[in-house]
């Protein structure tokens, strides 16, 4: 399967869309593009709603993205993972420490407000 990878910005997030297998092939593309958003500081949610396999490499390049955010102060959440992947998360125990939502506004209105009053 092929793998792509896309960013749409918004006042609130950078939403990164993934799709297809993220494997030792595509690891550096997919882990350069989170560091790149984490790096800005702005909440960051990794759509992978159209992710067809994620391995041990996919895993430690959203580990060391979120462990990057944390130094930064910085915020990710994954939404929409289907099934078989969500396994995978659940297994390995990443869903503890890395916020998963059913859908891409829960997972934007989870982040704190930036503005200030």
């Amino acid at each position: 399967m092929d793998f792509d990878i896309s960013l749409m910005r918004d006042d609130r997030a950078t939403v990164v869309r993934v799709k297809g297998d993220i494997d030792v092939v595509s690891r550096a593309r997919f882990e350069e593009t989170l560091f790149e958003v984490v790096d800005t500081g702005e909440p960051m949610v990794v759509d992978m709603r159209e992710v067809t396999f994620c391995d041990s490499t996919g895993l430690n390049a959203l580990v060391a993205a979120n462990r990057r955010a944390m130094d930064r102060d910085a915020h990710i959440a994954l939404v929409a993972l289907p099934p078989r992947v969500a396994r995978v998360f659940r297994i390995t125990g990443i869903d503890k420490f890395i916020p998963i939502f059913d859908t891409l506004r829960e997972a934007i209105v989870s982040f704190p407000s930036t503005t200030t009053q």
